[in-house]
């Protein structure tokens, strides 16, 4: 009897276990070990022109599903400059963290203006629409930490930027 039992349960076990559920199995999003590089070059209105050159170390992310996400995420490091000669010259290293996906762009960012021996520190939040990540067009309110007394930043500024990657400009 108990050899009977046990050869039923066997039985079952083995006939159930290859049993399929009829759910259709959702693919996996797969962690990659690795980050994206992207360069970043960008023109910012305030006061003046400036150009920016920046690399941002993050993820981008393509996903075509029934509510497309293609757009960047990570820390950008670089620096701003207004590219002239003399008096004027200022130049700003800067620090900052960028998520842009589909229609908008969000950044903060830690920027050091040096002008003529004056030294400025300031937050710079930004927000903005963004064509999947690749080409941003943010407005940003730079909050200086002491007065560093600079003769053509302004605090308000006007940014567009792009993110080199050719899955972020095939997405648009």
């Amino acid at each position: 009897m108990i050899k009977k039992t046990v050869a039923a349960f066997f039985l079952f076990v083995v006939l159930f276990s290859n049993a399929q559920s009829g759910e259709v199995q959702k693919p996996q999003k797969i962690k990659k070990a690795y980050k994206d590089i992207l360069f970043s070059p960008g023109l910012i209105v305030q006061h003046e022109t400036f150009l920016e050159f920046n690399v941002l170390f993050g993820d981008v992310t393509v996903e075509n599903g029934k509510i497309p996400i293609i757009g960047v995420d990570g820390f950008r490091i670089g620096v701003e400059t207004n590219l002239r000669d003399g008096h004027n010259h200022t130049i700003a290293p800067k620090l900052g963290y960028e998520i842009s996906a589909t229609i908008f762009a969000v950044r903060l960012s830690a920027v050091n203006y040096f002008q003529n021996g004056n030294s400025e520190f300031r937050l710079l939040p930004e927000l903005g629409i963004s064509a999947n990540g690749w080409a941003n067009l943010t407005y940003g309110y730079g909050i200086p930490l002491n007065n560093g007394n600079l003769n053509n930043v302004s605090c308000h500024r006007v940014g567009l930027s792009f993110n080199l990657d050719r899955r972020l400009r095939d997405g648009l």
